[in-house]
């Protein structure tokens, strides 16, 4: 999975270098990403006591960073600071990955959700140029979340709150917090997803 990943990502790389035409790939272009802008915006939504670190009860205002906090944490002291989520908005914006791969599983305590809807929503703070991506899981809760109506399937590099709606085996749909009062998120791009399935087991807490 991890090889589909990364090999998805870099033919729509070479194909946003090409123009449109017989026998071309057509130009995909990824969205503008201004890194400071994206961490400004990011902290003033998030950094409640104002000390330039995420940790603790704040990283849950940003649940995309919170669930990448081993990656993000640089140097391991526990906290998300400006200068990490910085670098890695510029390894992002480097890469120049229009749409990337992005499998996911959903499992309820444990077992495969079927006919679950997973979506990716971008965080506010991002800027606007991503795009909804939204999937439906099979038998084994893995769905291929894309852009609908994009070119190519993937979604684009950045910061996502997930949504997901479901239903339990008796019927029931799944609580808000999974869906309207979603506290799930993911990054994706540069070091991340770490796998190429991302995994999502709703347990409540």
């Amino acid at each position: 999975m991890i090889k589909r990943h990364i090999c998805l990502g870099v033919v729509l790389l070479l194909a946003s270098g090409t123009g449109c035409g017989t026998g071309r790939p057509a130009r995909v272009v990824a969205p503008r990403l201004d890194p400071t802008a994206v961490t400004t915006a990011m902290f003033a939504v998030a950094d409640a006591d104002g000390n330039g670190m995420l940790d603790g009860g704040e990283l849950a205002a940003v649940p995309g960073v919170k669930a990448a906090e081993a990656v993000f944490d640089a140097d391991g002291d526990r906290a998300v600071s400006r200068q990490e989520i910085l670098l890695w908005l510029e390894e992002v914006r480097r890469s120049k990955v229009a749409i990337t791969a992005c499998e996911t599983q959903i499992l309820r305590r444990g077992r495969p959700v079927a006919n679950a809807v997973v979506k990716f929503v971008p965080e506010t703070f991002m800027g606007g140029g991503m795009k909804t991506a939204v999937g439906t899981t099979d038998a084994d809760g893995i769905a291929q979340v894309t852009i609908p109506d994009a070119l190519y399937p993937g979604v684009n590099c950045g910061i996502y709150r997930v949504e997901i709606t479901g239903q339990e085996r008796g019927g029931r749909a799944f609580p808000t917090q999974y869906n309207s009062a979603s506290r799930l998120g993911i990054a994706v791009g540069g070091r991340l997803p770490e796998n190429g399935t991302v995994t999502f087991d709703l347990k409540d807490e």
